[in-house]
This record gives C-alpha cells, sequence and structure tokens, in this order.
C-alpha cells in the first residue's frame, strides 16, 4: 500500500533544479566539468525525476554514496558516469562491474581488491581515488597516500584511473585557513597523475574561486536551492516549497491547552486548526512554538508542541471566514526557504531538506 499523504504536498520544480546547474557551470572555468552530487534520493527529491531534468541540463556524471544508490541510478539512464562515494564494497564488484560503475576507492585495501578482481575476469575498469588532505573522514589517510605516491605503477596495474579527488572541510567559511592548506596538499598530489581528471570543490568550494576548479566540480545542496556557505547570497534558486490542508478546525476557550505537555494555554477564544505534518515528516519538534507558515499569504503561529503527525496552527484572525475545508498552508515557501527556516533551529540546509519524509504526495514542476 502507497504511504502516500494526499494532505501534504512537497513541491519540487525541475525547472529550478536545471537552472542551478547552469549556474553552476557559469561559476567555474569554461572547460571545468560540473557534476551532480544526487545521493540520499537526490537529497530526499526524488533521484529519478531530478536526474531526468539534470541530463536535460547537459549533466553526465553523477556522485551517489552507496552501490544501491549507483544501480538505480544506472536504471535511469545507461551511459552517464556514476561514482560511488562511500568506496568499494567487496560484495558488490560483479555488480559494478556489470553496471559499468565507477568506486571511489578510499583506501589500500580496497584498491588491491578491486586490482585482484580485475586479474581474475581479465576486464578494465575504471575507479577514482580519494586522497584525504584534512578531512579525517573517508580517502587515503597520510601514510597510505605516500606509500601509494612511492609505489603506484606496482599497485594500479589494471584499473582506469578516470578521477582523482579530495573533500574540502571548510568550504563555507572562505575565510579558513583549511581551505589553503588543502588545496597545497592536494595540489601536490595531483601533479602525480596527470592523465586523470581532477576535483576539489563542492558547492561551497565553487564558491571559493576558479583554482579551486580544477576539472571537475560536484555540486550538491547548491542544486536544490541550499546556501552552502557562512552568509550566502541568493545566487541559486529555491527548488522546494511545502505546504499542507487543513484537516481540521476547533474553537477553544479562554484557559483552554493545546498539544503534549500543554505548552500553549489561551488567553481568549480561539479558532484551532491541524494540518498533517510532524517530526515524522521532518518538521523538527524544535519549531514547536515559535514558527509561522503562510495562509492566504498572512502569517500564522503554530501553537503547541509539534507531534509525530500533526501540526496546530492559529486561525483566529479568519474567525469570520469559516469555510477552511481543503484550504492548504504553505510551510516552506519563497519568503521562507529551507535556508532561513534551518537557522531557526541551528541547523543547516541539508538537514532540513533531506528529513522532508517521503510520505508527502510529490509534486512536480516541468
Amino acid at each position: 500500500m502507497e504511504n502516500v499523504d494526499h494532505n501534504a504536498f512537497l513541491n519540487i520544480n525541475l525547472n529550478a533544479i536545471k537552472d542551478n546547474y547552469k549556474t553552476a557551470k557559469k561559476k567555474v572555468k569554461k572547460n571545468c566539468i560540473v557534476a551532480a552530487t544526487v545521493k540520499a534520493n537526490a537529497y530526499g527529491l526524488g533521484i529519478d525525476k531530478v536526474v531526468s531534468a539534470l541530463i536535460k541540463a547537459g549533466c553526465r556524471n553523477y556522485f551517489v554514496a552507496t552501490t544501491n544508490e549507483a544501480i538505480e541510478l544506472r536504471k535511469i539512464d545507461k551511459k552517464v558516469r556514476i561514482f560511488i562515494l562511500n568506496g568499494l564494497v567487496a560484495k558488490d564488484i560483479q555488480l559494478i562491474s556489470r553496471s559499468n560503475l565507477i568506486p571511489v576507492i578510499n583506501n589500500l585495501n580496497q584498491l588491491k581488491k578491486i586490482e585482484t578482481f580485475q586479474k581474475k575476469i581479465n576486464k578494465r575498469l575504471s575507479i577514482a581515488l580519494h586522497f584525504d588532505t584534512g578531512m579525517s573522514r573517508l580517502g587515503f589517510d597520510k601514510s597510505e597516500t605516500e606509500y601509494l605516491l612511492k609505489n603506484k605503477s606496482n599497485l594500479i596495474k589494471r584499473s582506469k584511473l578516470l578521477l582523482v579527488m579530495s573533500h574540502l572541510a571548510c568550504a563555507d567559511n572562505i575565510k579558513s585557513v583549511k581551505n589553503e592548506i588543502q588545496l597545497k596538499k592536494f595540489n601536490e598530489i595531483k601533479n602525480h597523475f596527470p592523465n586523470s581528471i581532477h576535483s576539489l570543490s563542492n558547492s561551497a568550494g565553487i564558491l571559493l574561486g576558479k583554482k579551486y576548479n580544477f576539472d571537475m566540480v560536484r555540486p550538491g545542496i547548491s542544486l536544490y536551492g541550499g546556501h552552502c556557505k557562512l552568509n550566502e547570497k541568493s545566487i541559486y534558486k529555491n527548488v522546494v516549497t511545502l505546504s499542507a490542508k487543513i484537516i481540521q478546525v476547533r474553537k477553544i476557550n479562554k484557559n483552554d491547552t493545546i498539544g503534549y505537555g500543554a505548552t500553549f494555554k489561551s488567553k481568549s477564544k480561539m479558532i484551532i486548526g491541524t494540518i498533517p505534518i510532524g517530526y515524522a515528516d521532518g518538521f523538527n519538534r524544535l519549531f514547536s512554538n515559535k514558527y509561522h507558515v503562510l495562509y492566504k499569504n498572512k502569517k500564522i503561529n503554530i501553537l503547541g508542541r509539534i507531534s509525530m503527525d500533526l501540526t496546530t496552527i492559529d486561525l483566529t484572525k479568519f474567525r469570520d471566514n469559516s469555510n477552511f475545508k481543503n484550504e492548504e498552508v504553505k510551510i516552506i515557501h519563497q519568503k521562507n526557504t529551507i535556508n532561513n527556516i534551518s537557522k531557526t533551529i541551528n541547523t543547516i540546509p541539508y538537514e532540513l531538506l533531506t528529513s522532508l519524509g517521503s510520505r508527502f504526495t510529490r509534486r512536480y514542476k516541468n
């Protein structure tokens, strides 16, 4: 049975995604490849629709997190290049080979496994190498990097080395000295691989300037309208809006309370509406009692705690209009985007966007 709520809607503007991709292309050097990071189901927006739109915009290179995500993407298009960021899982090698996927090799053990596999099947596979230049997360660490650079001809005999990459840790802060440190380290590493594509920048890295471009950049959140750096101006278009129907309306009296914990107490007679969205849908409990939505283009407050599936709103100012049936309220909208909203609860647009649940009816605008 389909687990979709037909009273709550995530509206996704595919044209805005295409425009954001074109904006990223304008930000980088002329011959720089702009790939798209579409992990986590294209940041929760639907990989099939998003990738189809990006292909129309000219994107031919994609990054996902896992083999399963890569397989899903391969079903959409047989020709695009697909890189698997989280590395090589040994049991997935056959799948990777059959589906023409490109694992991002993160350590010597993974490199040895894929070299051994190619010897066994007598076939060359494309790979990427990820070098850790300061993130301390994935990639060849300092000692493995030194060993690989000294012995690369013995360690890489069969693989077609398509891409050499690293990942910036502090690109969201243009003033961070970490950016220059990582840039210097990556320049030293990439010189050992002159015939490969070189990539360092994510969304925020693009905004650091063209010396961070190299041959390929890998925007993610920017494509979906999210800010990636401190005090970022609105360079990219907003992609998502969120709305929900009012499913019940009630009148309450003075001193009546609302929601779990009775955290809101009425000072007078009020009209209260309920909308079918809660923290199970990614609408965080931290918004309780301190957020507003739009109804008929007027701000109305959320009252009481946000519960798992429901949120209550103040409709008192519309007491003269009692017909609320099938009316929608706007929760995320052009004036209150994922960037503004995330600041309200001290998080980032990445988290907010990827948390939006699967129960919403997704409405795509082409």
